[in-house]
């Protein structure tokens, strides 16, 4: 018989309590207990988990549910899946900095135009689907909605949607978004260790296309961005351009 390591024959163990013979019949169930396990640091960052099969027999259900809840998890880049290694909590011990987001500030200024910044909303409420997929929530979890819009001087230049998850960040307030971006505030205040970045192209709607001046159904460019502290999620972004907008990275 081949001797596991001591940590991950510890992870095949049941926890104590009630996750005893507790069945979890989705694949939410399934993603949320090993959110949990990983936030914990039962399985600490760069740890091998238990396989498929392993974790169906432990929590009572199918393998394709565990596949399920594994896959989600990994295009958030919580855990790497890789095929002949098996599964890891991903490691971000060397990405302990703080992760460089491109602040609009910087755009606009660098295009040699004067900056503004206008706060529009700020609410709490539950997170719309495209949040709640992005940040791998719990139905019916609610999140801080902060809205903005982008000036270059005096000319609409783009506009920001962020859902801040405020069970794991520094407290706030609106009145700390009335001058500076939510983004920005981010930067200065959280260790951001993982991040996922998304470009799309899609049909502008509601305020932003008024505010871009634009009729709904315009095409527009959409960049997204969900940010992680850990295994915890931390904020969801969405920023609107108007048509011909040109996005440039150097390195």
């Amino acid at each position: 018989m081949t001797k596991l390591p001591g940590k991950f024959t510890r992870s095949l163990r049941p926890v104590p309590g009630e996750r005893v013979g507790k069945r979890m019949n989705t694949w939410q169930s399934v993603r949320a207990e090993v959110l949990e396990r990983i936030r914990s640091r039962e399985w600490p960052p760069g740890e091998l988990i238990p396989t498929e099969q392993e974790l169906a027999v432990q929590l009572g259900c199918a393998r394709a549910t565990v596949n399920r809840a594994l896959r989600e998890l990994a295009d958030s880049g919580i855990i790497e899946r890789r095929r002949k290694v098996g599964t890891r909590v991903t490691s971000t011990q060397s990405r302990r900095t703080r992760l460089e987001i491109p602040a609009m500030r910087q755009e606009i200024e660098g295009l040699g135009a004067s900056y503004n910044y206008e706060l529009t909303h700020f609410e709490v409420r539950p997170a719309n689907d495209q949040a709640k997929k992005a940040l791998q929530l719990d139905p019916g979890q609610s999140l801080t909605l902060v809205k903005g819009q982008y000036l270059a001087n005096g000319v609409p230049h783009c506009c920001e949607v962020i859902w801040l998850n405020q069970a794991v960040l520094p407290p706030f307030q609106r009145a700390d978004f009335e001058e500076t971006p939510a983004l920005e505030w981010l930067a200065r205040n959280v260790a951001l260790t993982t991040g996922r970045f998304s470009i799309l192209a899609e049909s502008a709607v509601g305020d932003c296309a008024r505010f871009l001046n634009i009729a709904d159904g315009t095409p527009v460019l959409t960049i997204e961005r969900a940010n992680w502290s850990d295994a915890a999620p931390v904020s969801f972004l969405r920023r609107i351009h108007p048509p011909e907008h040109r996005l440039i990275s150097e390195d």
